[in-house]
Parts: C-alpha cells; structure tokens; sequence
C-alpha cells in the first residue's frame, strides 16, 4: 500500500517539475515586454509550443496513470476493510493432513449429524458454512441436498462437529496418506463421508480406499484428494 502511494506522489512531483521546467506564463508577456521582442523569430516561438504541448500531453498521461493508481489505491483498501469485518471460524479437529482453519463464509465442511438413537453409526454430510457465530466456534450451515420435502435444512453447530474441506489448491499442498490410513471420504455421487482405509494414492493425491461395508470384497474406489479427511480422533 505505502509503495503504491509512493507512486503516486512521484507522479504528481513529475507534473509539477515538468511545468516548472517548461513554464506556460513564458507565452503571456506584457504588451510593453513584447514590444521590445518584436522581431523574435517565428521559429522560436514554434519551438516554445511544441515544448508547451509535449509538456501539456505528458502531463495529461501522468494525470490518467494518478487517477488510474488512486482509484486501484480506493478499491484495496474497500477489500482490506471488507476482509478485515469478515469473521473466521476454525474446527477443533486437525491434523498435519487436513488444515483446521481458516473456515469463512461459504466454505465446505463434514457435518456430523445428530444421532437419532444409541448404537447408530455416525453420519457426516457435506455442508456449506452461511454464518459464523461468536469467536469462530459456533456455525450456521446448510445441506446443499433438499430432503424429501424439498426443502434445504439448516443446522447450527459447533466446531466438534465439523470437519474442514480444503480447497481445491489447498490439497495441492497437502501430504499423502500413508497405506492403512483410516479415513473419512465421501462416496462418489453423494454427499456423505463414510468411514474408509486408504490403499494408495496417485501422483496427483486421488486416493483409492477401500470403504467399510462395501458389499463387493476388497473394491477400491479413488476419491479425490480434498474429499478425504483424517477420521476424527487420529
């Protein structure tokens, strides 16, 4: 930002030494001074213009580059201040291969849903963030799945019951799981984490898992890296 506004000033400082240098006032004599130059020759005062406009265009140009920087100047700062009111939330899980933070608004998150009675396995569902509540602890979320009423269902929740998605740059950077790995993934073509071992993985991070429950013998299915979470507690 300084840098900027250092650009800025120079500009100005530009226009200013440039008039000084070539002043306009030189071309507006007094009636008794030019009579004295009467003779002054045609060609000097060709020249005088000439300067006078090369001086007028450079001027102008560094003027359109201010206005150009001053506004770039205005614009960053609005989204300085905007990102400065934005609230940032975090999950209490992490892991050196998923990162916990930072969580905003319209982030993705593994929701763990409420269970409906003892001895029922947990269900973790993939949402999005649409509130974040008090110091980054507490969230509104949204099911982006309408349920059978059609409806999309909104749940508040805390950061135990959540688990960050990355981005998809965000993966790009983070380690591969090792072989045995026990995972949280989502099953293609659903929105739903299910428990999962990892058996390997690509080049590009795409993990092949074996899901638990799968009801074809050692099937592999690869999920993409950023869809692969460090189950909770590990």
């Amino acid at each position: 930002m300084e840098s900027s506004w250092d650009v800025v000033i120079s500009q100005l400082q530009d226009i200013c030494s440039s008039n000084k240098t070539c002043s306009f006032d030189l071309l507006y004599e007094t009636d008794e001074v030019s009579s004295k130059h009467e003779v002054k020759d045609l060609g000097e005062y060709q020249e005088q213009l000439q300067s006078h406009k090369h001086n007028i265009d450079k001027s102008l140009n560094l003027i359109k580059e201010t206005l150009n920087d001053v506004s770039t100047l205005a614009v960053s700062k609005q989204i300085r201040k905007s990102e400065a009111k934005q609230k940032v939330g975090r999950s209490f899980h992490h892991s050196k291969y998923n990162p916990s933070e930072p969580i905003i608004i319209g982030s993705q998150v593994a929701f763990k849903l409420r269970q409906k009675g003892k001895g029922e396995d947990e269900e973790w569902i993939q949402c999005e963030v649409i509130k974040i509540i008090g110091d980054g602890t507490r969230f509104e979320i949204r099911d982006p799945e309408p349920d059978e009423n059609n409806t999309i269902q909104i749940f508040k929740t805390n950061w135990k019951d959540i688990i960050m998605i990355p981005t998809q740059k965000e993966a790009q950077n983070l380690p591969i799981y090792p072989n045995g790995f026990k995972v949280l993934a989502r099953y293609p073509e659903t929105t739903t984490f299910y428990l999962a071992v990892v058996s390997g993985s690509r080049r590009d991070g795409t993990c092949r898992l074996r899901f638990d429950g799968e009801e074809e013998v050692d099937k592999e299915t690869e999920v993409e890296r950023r869809l692969v979470l460090p189950f909770p507690g590990r």
